[in-house]
């Protein structure tokens, strides 16, 4: 796995949001041992399209790394309606990991794909045997929350919401 492993985000016609992926990135830079690091914390689950991934209101505190494919995000599951798509590689699920909360969304697949699932417990164990790169990831996280919401804020002023 490259340096290059990061967060992007691709505008479709059907979608409301895109992300610019230089704003996302996590663990940008980081060598490629400390990937390896992280790897070895992760389990890995293929997926199908038209699959639900996440669902909104489930409680699952793990974060995803997106390897292949692409997920669809919609905010209500009362509605088709595709709110963001997001294509590998990126993140997901970092809000519920970061404060043990319910998932905020429901994510399912547009297309086939494979994610890295980090648990929780995973993570803590990866943080003490790694401190500085479990306080990387954290940090990244914080600034990937930070650019989502900066986005979402920016969508409700332009829609009125």
């Amino acid at each position: 796995m490259s340096a290059d492993f990061a967060a992007s985000f691709f505008n479709y016609e059907s979608v409301a949001v895109h992300e610019r992926a230089d704003e996302l990135a996590l663990l940008a830079g980081r060598p490629q041992t400390d990937w390896a690091k992280v790897l070895a914390h992760t389990e890995t689950r293929r997926f199908s399209r038209d699959e639900t991934i996440i669902s909104a209101g489930e409680k699952d505190r793990a974060l995803y790394l997106l390897t292949e494919g692409t997920l669809g995000v919609r905010l209500d599951a009362d509605t088709d309606r595709t709110f963001k798509a997001i294509d590998a590689p990126s993140v997901v699920g970092e809000v519920a990991f970061l404060d043990g909360g319910p998932r905020s969304a429901t994510l399912f697949a547009i297309t086939d794909g494979e994610l890295l699932r980090l648990r929780m417990e995973s993570f803590e164990t990866l943080a003490a045997r790694e401190p500085e790169l479990g306080r990387a990831i954290l940090f990244d996280l914080a600034r990937i929350v930070t650019a989502r919401l900066r986005l979402a804020s920016d969508v409700i002023a332009r829609t009125g919401g």
